[in-house]
Parts: structure tokens; sequence; C-alpha cells
């Protein structure tokens, strides 16, 4: 379903489903220093752990290290996926279930497990949802979570 997909940690089923949309051509976007299939366990696809073209060394770093200030990581993750997402939305529309959100729209989906078990997860994800909203620019995108 989605375009982008953002890893918050996770275990067996979010690497599944990363391996999954990494497979039919989705970006994958792990927030990396939150540990689980996020940093790589329990066969989350490697290509997804490498820096995508639409990533800074710098961004990319900042999604990755634990000792970064959890404003510093979000505000990274934030810039990956909108430049992520801008490419995406100039793609001509896919015609799937996407279609009944309107054209020229990008769907973003955030996964994670069903609780947030490292240190830093879920200010993470309270930083990271208000700086996407703001980011989006309007109705040129869809959250969706899993």
């Amino acid at each position: 379903l989605g375009d982008v997909y953002v890893t918050v940690e996770g275990g067996p089923g979010v690497a599944q489903e990363a391996k999954s949309a990494y497979e039919r051509g989705a970006a994958v976007v792990p927030l990396v220093r939150t540990g689980g299939a996020s940093k790589g366990l329990f066969g989350f696809p490697d290509g997804a752990l490498q820096k995508p073209h639409f990533a800074t060394a710098e961004q990319w770093s900042l999604l990755k290290s634990e000792e970064a200030p959890v404003e510093e990581s979000a505000a990274a993750l934030v810039a990956v996926v909108k430049a992520c997402v801008d490419a995406c939305v100039a793609k001509e529309a896919a015609q799937r279930v996407r279609s009944q959100l309107g054209h020229g729209v990008c769907v973003v989906c955030v996964l994670g497990g069903t609780e947030f078990r490292g240190p830093d997860s879920e200010a993470l994800v309270k930083a990271i949802a208000p700086k996407l909203e703001a980011a989006a620019g309007g109705s040129k995108i869809k959250f969706v979570t899993g």
C-alpha cells in the first residue's frame, strides 16, 4: 500500500513487512537507533539499512546514532521522508487502493511494535509526528500506521 515506510524498533512482523515493502520498491526508512528490526534484526532487508539517494550522509548518521539528541534525529527523519515524499509525489499515481485517496498523494506508513521498548522511541515518535504533518504541505501526503 505505502510508498514510504518508517520503522521504529520492531520484531519479526515489522521486519517481514519492511522486507515485502522493500522488495516491491517502496522506500523503507529505519530509525536504526531504536534497535530491533529497525537495526537489522529478524531478517530486516539489508538494502534498507543502506543510505538511500534521497538522504544525506549527515541525516542517515542521525537516524543511526544513539547519542544524537532526539530532536536532531527526529528532524533528520522528517527531512529524509520529505525528500522521498517529494520524489514520490512527482511520480505518476499508481492505480491501486491509493486511487481512493486522490491523485498526487503519497502514502507514508509508520511501522513499529505494539509497545515502545527503547528509551527514546516514544519521544522520537512524538517529536516526528507533528514535524511530518507540518512538512507534508497539505493534502499531498497521507499517513498510515501498522
